[in-house]
């Protein structure tokens, strides 16, 4: 079940609606069980076999909560069964979404003919795997307490609007949540201001830059070189109003059921260079695999020996550098490997780790030595020029480095032709207005508008208001005659 849909808006949400506040507003536990029934339907919806396996990851991971709980320091015990948790989760996510990758390639190598294995991946497994053992780190650190309702935990991985494609919201950031959550009528506007937001921009705007590079790409007697960068361009915004309109509506939903979810994005377009980037994009990911991955690593005994070595023997620029670079690769190859099982996913994570020890090592202060204008020129054609190739790979799964050398010349038919300049013509206002709504000219425009004619918080509610049924209008149309309109990030 899609969120860019009318069953889903229309039908399932406004069911659910009337559950939780009719029958289950004021009783927490009733509030938990009708969200989860309801979490529970929605997976099934799609996935009704892979429910129980979710449930069976959530079982796993609450036993292991036990295990790995512990009143002072870790003891050998609790490391033992912090180890064991995350071989079965990464095993269990290793085997429906890998195994056929690793085959492939082993056959590939080897030159043996061992049979592919009939499985399919379950949707969003990366994202509630990656939840789950969260939930297992956290109360090992001490972090978070041992949950003890299974119903809670249960509610945490299975709630349905970051069940699927995220955001990844992070059991610490959560646990007194699921205990108390704080409904509004505040929380409620904004709530359903920051849905109407995402389905505005999933379903106006992401789904028509699909079908505007799917004609660029496929332009009658291509491809052509302005084809295929105006084609790689459109999908820089597709992926962009896809995935944060989705965490949009994600967001949103989770404040009208009294839940507040992380942010996910924050203009990462506006950036000047790959480190901000992401810093700015996919931000549940990049904190999930900072926190649980890189600081783990850089902080481990191993790599503290291997500083000291290194400024031991006179390297104390290697030392400086080095161990953050190393880990930073190890975490970008994990963070390229999550997003698919292809080979393109890891050269894409390659790609901006290469990128990002560039800027630590020397670009960076390249750039800083620039007058302030020159930067901002500068350092702003660096950031596009590497993300838009970093969009051309993570998008050419199939003929990846074919399809980069299009880009180049390499292989094409000319520079474009009437078919690909009518294209790109009849998409060029689409290609301005999503453009312009990367950068936070709006919010900015109404950050003055209130201050200069005085706008209250009531007004404010009524703006919001207004806003989200014009948008949500518009949206609805978009849906009746929308063909495809399936989110990017369900396939991780």
């Amino acid at each position: 079940m899609l969120f860019s849909s009318l069953i889903f808006i229309y039908v399932f949400l406004f069911a659910l609606i009337i559950c939780y506040f009719l029958f289950a507003r004021r009783n927490n536990t009733a509030r938990l069980i009708v969200l989860t029934v309801f979490s529970l339907i929605f997976y099934a919806f799609g996935e009704p076999v892979y429910v129980f396996l979710m449930i069976g990851v959530v079982l796993v991971n609450y036993i292991f909560g036990f295990l790995c709980a512990s009143d002072g320091e870790p003891g050998k015990k609790q490391k033992l069964f912090l180890a064991l948790a995350i071989v079965l989760n990464l095993g269990c996510l290793g085997f429906f979404k890998y195994t056929n990758f690793f085959i492939t390639n082993i056959n590939a190598v080897a030159g043996t003919d061992v049979a592919l294995i009939k499985v399919v991946m379950p949707i969003g497994i990366s994202f509630f795997t990656f939840q789950a053992m969260s939930y297992v780190i956290d109360v090992y650190r001490g972090v978070s307490q041992v949950q003890r309702s299974f119903l809670k935990l249960l509610m945490y991985v299975s709630f349905f609007p970051q069940l699927i494609a995220g955001p990844i919201v992070r059991y610490q950031d959560i646990e007194d949540q699921l205990q108390n959550q704080v409904i509004t009528a505040e929380h409620i506007n904004d709530g359903i201001f920051r849905f109407a937001l995402g389905a505005a921009k999933k379903v106006v705007i992401a789904d028509t830059c699909y079908y505007a590079s799917e004609g660029l790409f496929n332009a009658d007697g291509g491809p052509f070189v302005l084809a295929y960068w105006a084609g790689v361009l459109f999908c820089f915004l597709q992926i962009y109003f896809d995935f944060s309109g989705y965490s949009d509506m994600a967001i949103g939903l989770g404040k009208i059921f009294g839940f507040d979810f992380p942010e996910n994005f924050d203009y990462p377009y506006a950036s000047t260079s790959i480190a901000e980037f992401w810093r700015r994009w996919h931000i549940s990911l990049g904190t999930w695999f900072k926190d649980y991955l890189f600081y783990p690593v850089l902080k481990s005994r191993a790599w503290r020996s291997m500083t000291k070595k290194m400024t031991k023997s006179g390297h104390k620029k290697l030392a400086k550098y080095f161990p953050t670079i190393l880990a930073s690769f190890i975490v970008w190859l994990a963070t390229g490997f999550w997003h698919g099982a292809n080979w393109n996913f890891i050269i894409w994570g390659l790609w901006y780790w290469l990128f990002q020890a560039l800027e630590l090592l020397f670009l960076d202060k390249l750039f800083a030595k620039l007058p302030k204008v020159l930067y901002q020129i500068a350092a702003r054609i660096y950031f596009f020029a590497v993300v838009l190739i970093g969009t051309a790979i993570f998008f050419f799964e199939n003929n990846t480095f074919t399809r980069i050398g299009y880009l180049f010349g390499a292989g094409t038919s000319g520079f474009t032709n009437i078919f690909a300049n009518a294209t790109l013509l009849g998409n060029s206002v689409l290609m301005v207005v999503a453009f312009v709504l990367c950068f936070p000219i709006i919010p900015w425009l109404y950050g003055k508008a209130r201050a200069k004619f005085h706008i209250g918080a009531d007004a404010d509610r009524i703006i919001k208001t207004v806003a989200a049924v014009a948008m949500l209008t518009v949206a609805t149309v978009r849906m009746v005659g929308n063909t495809y309109s399936p989110f990017l990030y369900f396939r991780f």
